[in-house]
């Protein structure tokens, strides 16, 4: 199953930045988003724990960016949201008269840590003001 946790953050944080002069709410972003405000509003929790966003509450509420988009990179929105590695190592024993066997933890684990790195530092490079460059502005 994909996890759609780290897109979602991505498409919460794109609108609160295209929509800067804007206090969006969760259902204007569930909406954005098409799912559940209940999803958004657990996402903004997380991202406002990272203070990537400042979150208003009562009827007139809603949600802003905390920074800056060019100050925000898309690994800070991996790291808020603790997504697992996206690759791991079996945990179960291992067969102790298989060589393969023995060594796939240590194999898998070499391969995790590097997929990880490389993730976080392409992740790094992006930076929020550059996805909403790629929006395009409504024609009015």
């Amino acid at each position: 199953m994909v996890n759609q946790q780290f897109a979602t953050a991505v498409h919460i944080l794109t609108a609160l930045a295209f929509n800067k002069k804007k206090l969006l709410n969760s259902e204007y972003l569930a909406a954005s988003v098409s799912t559940n405000p209940v999803v958004i509003r657990r996402l903004l929790s997380s991202l406002t724990k990272a203070n990537l966003v400042t979150t208003l509450r009562g009827k007139s509420g809603g949600v802003h960016l905390a920074k800056e988009p060019n100050q925000i990179t898309l690994k800070d929105v991996y790291l808020a949201i603790n997504l697992s590695d996206s690759i791991c190592a079996n945990n179960k024993s291992p067969t102790k008269d298989c060589p393969v066997s023995c060594s796939m933890q240590a194999i898998l684990g070499t391969v995790a840590e590097g997929t990880q790195k490389a993730i976080l530092k392409y992740l790094e490079s992006q930076k929020l003001s550059d996805l909403i460059k790629k929006v395009p502005k409504p024609k009015n």
